[in-house]
């Protein structure tokens, strides 16, 4: 008797269990995959990095006569940008030249006589007093002279005050100020940005970083407009996010790109990459990326296959599937725990 409740026992373990393995799954999400990446880009999200920015001002009050430059100009190193009044300037600085001028010719005729003085002093021919004398005079119209020099530099660097000129090759990009106005000492005029190659940044994981070559072009896009540049340098070690520096040089200076601007760098790829699929239907295990594939579909209902996969940039919870995967495949976007290989389920 009791070798009979044996049986029927196991019997019924096995009936059990029989149909919990061929019980079908209900109401899974899933995903078909298609290649959207027709293009074959890696796609990432830079920021335009900070270039030589500069806010030009004077160093004295007055009013502006002369800023013939709009938005936009490019201007050389050394160009004057902005001029105040500076008529006053002007008059002292010729009277100061002339005075130069006076102390130099005085200098000069008082140099020659001492020379003469010297010699017939030396020859004993005129006395100590005579010779001192001339000396004295020379000596003074050299102070005089210097003085003269040393207050025409001051007034240059007073009219130095009066002129804006450009710190380097740049181009305009604001301007606060139009001729006519009144400046004080310090208020931006002109900001001006330095000519040079427009720079964007990137972070790429650790899976990406050795498939990326210096000199490898890139398309940059903001506003539904292309920008075209090369990578030019890739960091060798990661930051603490663990993430790669890569910097990227645009083919020339573009003005509408501002500092700290994010627009989306997209990276050809020699490798076929299929659409992206959330983090939610790839199970991480023994250091590997797996899927729940539904494979031989009859009557909408599929059996489940665990797929090996590689991936490459993850971004917005999504992640781009590099290998494992085909074009029209079906994969379970969610809910993986659910799920065990050799399942059905119904889509």
């Amino acid at each position: 008797m009791n070798f009979i409740r044996i049986i029927l026992l196991t019997l019924a373990v096995l009936c059990f269990s029989g149909c919990n393995q061929n019980k079908i799954i209900k109401n899974i999400d899933y995903i078909k995959i298609s290649n959207t990446n027709s293009n074959n880009y890696l796609e990432f999200y830079g920021n335009v990095k900070s270039q030589k920015i500069a806010d030009l001002s004077f160093e004295s009050n007055g009013k502006i006569t002369f800023i013939p430059y709009q938005k936009g100009d490019f201007i050389k190193k050394g160009q004057v940008i902005a001029r105040l009044d500076g008529e006053l300037y002007k008059i002292q600085r010729k009277e100061q030249l002339a005075l130069l001028n006076s102390a130099k010719i005085k200098k000069d005729r008082s140099q020659i006589y001492f020379k003469r003085m010297d010699i017939l002093h030396n020859s004993g021919a005129i006395s100590d007093n005579d010779w001192e004398e001339a000396y004295y005079n020379y000596k003074n119209y050299t102070q005089e002279m210097q003085a003269q020099k040393e207050k025409l530099a001051y007034l240059n660097k007073q009219i130095s005050y009066n002129i804006i000129t450009a710190p380097y090759d740049c181009y305009i990009s604001e301007k606060y100020k139009e001729s006519g106005s009144y400046a004080s000492i310090g208020d931006p005029i002109v900001r001006v940005i330095a000519k040079g190659d427009t720079q964007i940044e990137i972070m790429v994981d650790s899976n990406i970083v050795n498939k990326l070559k210096l000199n490898e072009k890139i398309i940059a896009k903001y506003n539904n407009k292309n920008y075209f540049g090369s990578i030019k340098h890739v960091s060798n070690t990661s930051t603490n996010d663990g993430g790669y520096l890569v910097k990227i040089v645009l083919d020339k200076n573009y003005q509408n790109l501002k500092d700290g601007m994010t627009l989306n760098v997209y990276i050809p790829q020699k490798e076929k990459y299929s659409a992206k699929i959330p983090l939610t239907g790839i199970v991480f295990e023994d250091n590997e990326k797996w899927v729940y594939k539904i494979t031989d579909i009859k009557d909408n209902i599929g059996t489940i296959k665990k797929e090996k996969i590689t991936i490459g940039t993850i971004s917005n919870n999504e992640a781009q599937i590099t290998s494992g995967l085909n074009e029209n495949d079906i994969i379970i976007s969610k809910d993986t725990d659910r799920i065990k290989p050799n399942s059905k389920v119904r889509l």
